[in-house]
């Protein structure tokens, strides 16, 4: 069975991002024997070799074809790229004659339906009439996520959609003048990127967004919309989101895999934020039976809403638990996610989470400084600790990303017994890839190592 891999993280009628071009080469980790990787830049052969050397698959077996640089150059599948002639080209002599039997994409664009037709194989893409019809939009829309979660009994924070500025000055306003904390979101900026905090009070911290600003009453609330409206709406393109917030919650996650004959449960993590996206931990640790199992029924019942809509593929449904017990839904993200390879591959394949639950696996994701002088080395160094992961007792550690060439920065995913082991492995680490550490990219002077092989 011959599929198709596509590592388009991204979609160009909805963000404006950093060009990522090293995070989609996690697609690696979803590879098996006879696949096509259609990536936006030629990953490094050591990183492919490390990931299948993991996971089993044949490298030999795999070939990787990517298109000519588009209108946005080389860090992103944009459409034009997927529609190239001679990209098209390359792409049917590397199937060769096989047909495809599935397309993964990273993100359900229409762009990739297109590709699918072009190689008459649209039948292959999941639920590709709903993507046909820009359905990815739906799925990963914070706005249209409060309207599905609302009609299926799934508790969200008190909020408002707001298509104006005057419905969202009124909805501000209300949770302000009850002295609760509101978070206002953009509704497609990911990562929390797009989110801000108003406080009537000082001291609430940003977490899970970029800022927090001191705002109270109508003139301060008409002041803030009057400077940030144009950029939250895209140009008044977008409602927005307004919404109490929680100070001190834990964020979560559960993910689903929804398919022609149901939805099937992948897994739950907790999100560690500081303020944004630092690391996750899978699956999460400490939850009280009944709020785990509240977590996946009602992260179920979304993704039942959006299987009848059409939809298939990846569904991350994430949530925050107040100090106080409660479970809110945030937002839905329908595609492949940073955590989907997270406990979908490294946890279940290698640290054996789909057969037991004495392992636990911490990536993370923003490693504050730390670094390596290139991938090879980062693994030869990580080998020469005695922290490499080793399979004989599921523990250790994996590089779960290629190197970022724009600070040399790499992911890390840490197999333990526990979190109190997994932060020793840490401990390690930083003394490796840290500032000044003998694997870094930076000498203990702070000066750049030139980089190596």
């Amino acid at each position: 069975m011959t599929r198709l891999l596509i590592g388009n993280d991204f979609n160009e009628d909805l963000f404006t991002r950093i060009a990522a071009s090293w995070s989609v080469q996690r697609l690696a980790w979803f590879a098996e024997d006879g696949d096509v990787l259609v990536l936006p830049v030629r990953p490094e052969e050591d990183f492919l070799t490390y990931v299948t050397s993991l996971t089993g698959t044949r490298r030999s077996t795999l070939q990787v074809v990517v298109p000519p640089p588009g209108h946005a150059g080389t860090d992103l599948l944009t459409a034009d790229r997927l529609c190239d002639p001679g990209f098209l080209t390359e792409l049917r002599r590397a199937l060769a004659g096989r047909p495809v039997a599935d397309v993964l994409a990273l993100w359900p664009d229409t762009a990739v339906v297109v590709l699918a037709r072009a190689l008459g194989a649209e039948d292959a893409v999941p639920g590709g009439a709903f993507v046909a019809q820009s359905g990815g939009p739906l799925v990963n829309s914070k706005t249209v996520f409060r309207a599905v979660a609302a009609g299926a009994g799934v508790p969200i924070a008190e909020g408002a959609v707001c298509a104006t500025r005057e419905r969202a000055a009124s909805a501000i306003v209300e949770l302000l003048d009850a002295n609760a904390p509101v978070i206002v979101k953009q509704d497609y900026s990911l990562g929390g990127k797009g989110n801000e905090i108003l406080s009537p009070v000082p001291g609430v911290e940003p977490v899970g967004a970029r800022r927090t600003l001191s705002v109270s009453g109508v003139p301060g609330v008409h002041e803030y919309l009057d400077e940030r409206w144009d950029e939250l709406s895209r140009g008044g393109r977008d409602p927005v989101v307004v919404e109490r917030y929680h100070p001190g919650s834990t964020s979560l996650f559960a993910e689903f895999l929804i398919a022609d004959e149901g939805v099937e449960f992948g897994g739950h993590g907790e999100m560690i934020m500081a303020p944004l996206a630092k690391a996750q931990v899978v699956p999460a640790r400490g939850l009280k039976p009944d709020t785990a199992r509240e977590l996946v029924d009602h992260g179920r019942r979304l993704c039942d809403t959006l299987h009848t809509m059409g939809y298939r593929g990846r569904l991350s449904a994430d949530a925050v638990l107040t100090p106080d017990g409660e479970l809110f839904f945030t937002e839905y993200n329908g595609r492949v996610t940073m955590s989907t390879h997270t406990y979908a591959v490294v946890g279940a394949r290698l640290a054996g989470l789909d057969n037991a639950d004495d392992r636990v696996v911490v990536e993370r994701i923003w490693p504050d400084g730390w670094s390596a002088r290139s991938f090879a080395s980062a693994v030869s160094a990580l080998a020469e600790a005695g922290l490499a992961y080793d399979p004989s007792t599921r523990t250790g550690v994996v590089f779960s990303s290629a190197l970022d060439l724009r600070d040399n920065s790499i992911m890390q995913c840490v197999i333990a017994e526990d979190l109190t082991s997994a932060a020793a492995y840490e401990s390690r680490l930083e003394k490796l890839f840290g500032p000044g550490g003998t694997a870094s990219r930076t000498d203990p002077n702070g000066e750049e190592n030139a980089p190596c092989g």
